[in-house]
């Protein structure tokens, strides 16, 4: 089978979602009891893809190149990895994410993580307000989750939001291809023109038609 069907009029229990999904050859998320087909759940602009890949696997590659240096006790994940939101009743699929010490399952599933302690997403026009509001909000309510990224795609941009406290974001963004952003939660600097590697079409001003 392909994508689990979006049935509008039934809701599923997160473990039933897990089921089918296991048997479907595409990826979807749990929304509350709703099974939404990936491509729908983070459809982007016509052609954004390779870019959104691009940098994915940029911004993968930069953070174990300095997790490595550092020594430090900490995994990367690619979209392919799903985590569970209890508090929102959501299964999602973060761009990115970063796990400092050992891995915390959902109930008995060893394909669900539930302790994400560096989420980034690449942010596309159709999904950027949902990145950095509802999404942001559900990813707040986990306990592990210090550091949220949010990186543009048509422009050099990169934002972040570090836990200082409980409640007590500090925001700090990074623009132009000579930059470094530093990810607090990893102790770790990332050159933007590493994030940007071979990414097509970049534009040079934060104009109010950028994302």
């Amino acid at each position: 089978m392909g994508a689990i069907e979006k049935l509008e009029d039934r809701k599923y229990t997160f473990e039933e979602y897990l089921a089918l999904e296991e048997l479907a050859t595409e990826k979807s998320e749990f929304w509350n009891g709703i099974i939404v087909p990936r491509n729908e759940a983070i459809e982007a602009m016509a052609g954004g893809f390779p870019n959104h890949n691009k940098i994915g696997a940029n911004i993968i590659t930069s953070i174990n190149i300095e997790i490595r240096k550092k020594n430090k006790n900490c995994s990367t994940y690619s979209s392919d990895q799903k985590i569970f939101i209890p508090k929102f009743n959501r299964g999602v699929y973060p761009d990115c994410m970063v796990i400092c010490g050992e891995e915390e399952f959902y109930e008995e599933s060893d394909a669900v993580i539930t302790n994400p302690s560096l989420i980034i997403e690449v942010l596309s026009q159709s999904t950027k307000d949902y990145d950095k509001s509802e999404k942001f909000e559900g990813y707040r309510s986990l306990p592990s989750f210090k550091e949220y990224v949010l990186i543009w795609q048509t422009i050099p941009k990169v934002q972040s939001w570090y836990k200082e406290a409980e409640d007590l974001w500090r925001i700090s963004s990074a623009f132009g291809l000579d930059k470094t952003i530093h990810l607090h939660s990893i102790d770790c600097s990332i050159q933007l023109k590493d994030i940007y590697r071979r990414v097509n079409n970049l534009g040079e001003e934060d104009t109010p038609k950028s994302y």
